[in-house]
C-alpha cells in the first residue's frame, strides 16, 4: 500500500473541519440544528465536517457567527 503526503490544502480543510465539529459540539448542537441556524442544509455542515467540502471563509463565518461563534485567525512565521 503506497502512502500518500498529506497536501497543505488537504491539511488546511481537515483542520477547519475539526474545529467546526468541536465547536458545533460545544455548542450542544446537531448537524441538523448547526444547519438550521445557519440557513444550511446538514448534508452541507456534514461534508464540511468530514474535510470534504471547500468552505469559504465568508461561509464559515456565516455558520460560526449564526450559531453565536466567531472566528479568530492566527498567523504565525
Amino acid at each position: 500500500m503506497i502512502k500518500q503526503e498529506m497536501t497543505k490544502e488537504e491539511a488546511i480543510k481537515i483542520q477547519v473541519a475539526k474545529e467546526l465539529v468541536e465547536f458545533r459540539l460545544r455548542k450542544g448542537f446537531t448537524q441538523t440544528q448547526l444547519a438550521e441556524r445557519a440557513g444550511k442544509r446538514q448534508s452541507q455542515i456534514a461534508r464540511m465536517e468530514s474535510g470534504r467540502a471547500n468552505v469559504s471563509f465568508k461561509t464559515l463565518d456565516e455558520i460560526v457567527s449564526r450559531a453565536g461563534g466567531k472566528i479568530t485567525l492566527k498567523i504565525v512565521d
